[in-house]
This record gives structure tokens, C-alpha cells and sequence, in this order.
């Protein structure tokens, strides 16, 4: 049994090396902070008005990160109280939409002529290449904060930058993202 844990452990930290390096993760917290005080939390509602430029993007996602977020903070050993948290949750999360420009090499060769009549040559020159092409360039975020209720200071932040395209599993990639944001949350109680 034991093997087949060590296994499954290599195997999925392998995994996660893997994905790594497309993934930009950060987090802060106060160092001064004894975390094991926590058992209670609560979500802060995200900015709805219309001056948000992600309000699209966090209704789309908002129930998918909420819900994985509630299933990881559960394996820690928190419980959600909306009456009475300890601490509140609130995320951000949007989408930079931009172009990104490429330009082919030059590498094409063939037969040139000359343009000054009577003066053929069997000389080799580059005859095309240098095409520009425009691909969009997504990059995801999403930011989480936990903020003490009694100070109401933020005391732990976390969160990811990815380039995307369209042809992942946003699913699966919403659950390693938030995987990777929590692994940075030091919270662990024994569960109920």
C-alpha cells in the first residue's frame, strides 16, 4: 500500500512540475499570523458594478471557483459560516485579451532574375517568408485574499497567471490553478 502512494505521489508531483511552468503563481502572508485560529470562514460577494471589466468572466467562473475553493478549504479542516466566520474569502479573476504578432522567417529560396532586361541568372535568393501572422493571446488571472474579520486586514493573498487557449479543459485547469493557490495557504485542521 505504501508503494502505491509513493507511487501515486511521485507521479502526480511530476505532474504538477509539468504544468508548472506555464503557471505564475505568488503568495503573501503575514508571517506574524497563527493560522490555526481559522476554522470559520465566509465569501465575500465579488465587485459587480460596472465599472468591474471582469464582471463576465467572474459570473461565468465565480460558481466554478467558489465551489472548488469550498471543496479544498473543506479537506483543510474549515467550515463555512456565513453568521459567524473567523475570516472572509474574496477572489478577482479576469481576462487580458490581446493580439500577438509573429513573423515567419525568410527561408524560402528559389530562382531570381534580374528586373534589367537580357539578364537571367540560375542564382538562388530568398523569393518568400517574413509573413505576419496575428494569434490572440489570453492570459487568465485570479487573485484570493483572506481577510481577518475582527481587523478586517487582509492577511494571506494568493494567486495565478496563465496564457491560455481555447482548446483546454477550462475544468481541469480551474481545479490544478486553485490547487496550486491553496497549497501556499498554511491552514490544516483535522477534519470532521
Amino acid at each position: 500500500m505504501k508503494k502505491i502512494l509513493l507511487l501515486t505521489f511521485t507521479t502526480f508531483t511530476f505532474f504538477l512540475l509539468s504544468c508548472s511552468s506555464s503557471l505564475n503563481t505568488f503568495s503573501e502572508y503575514d508571517k506574524s499570523t497563527n493560522f490555526q485560529q481559522y476554522t470559520k470562514y465566509a465569501w465575500l460577494p465579488s465587485d459587480t458594478s460596472a465599472s468591474n471589466p471582469n464582471i463576465a468572466a467572474e459570473k461565468m467562473y465565480g460558481k466554478m471557483i467558489m465551489a472548488y475553493s469550498n471543496d479544498i478549504l473543506k479537506k483543510k479542516g474549515m467550515l463555512i459560516d456565513n453568521q459567524n466566520p473567523d475570516a472572509v474569502f474574496r477572489f478577482a479573476f479576469g481576462l487580458n485579451s490581446k493580439m500577438e504578432y509573429k513573423q515567419s522567417p525568410t527561408v524560402s529560396v528559389g530562382v531570381g532574375y534580374s528586373p534589367a532586361p537580357g539578364f537571367y541568372s540560375a542564382a538562388m535568393v530568398p523569393v518568400s517568408g517574413g509573413n505576419v501572422t496575428a494569434s490572440r493571446a489570453d492570459e487568465v488571472f485570479l487573485v484570493i485574499d483572506m481577510v481577518d474579520v475582527k481587523t478586517g486586514k487582509v492577511i494571506w493573498t494568493s494567486g495565478i497567471r496563465k496564457n491560455v487557449d481555447n482548446t483546454g479543459d477550462s475544468k481541469k485547469n480551474m481545479q490544478l490553478a486553485l490547487q496550486s493557490v491553496y497549497s501556499n495557504l498554511k491552514i490544516k485542521h483535522k477534519t470532521r
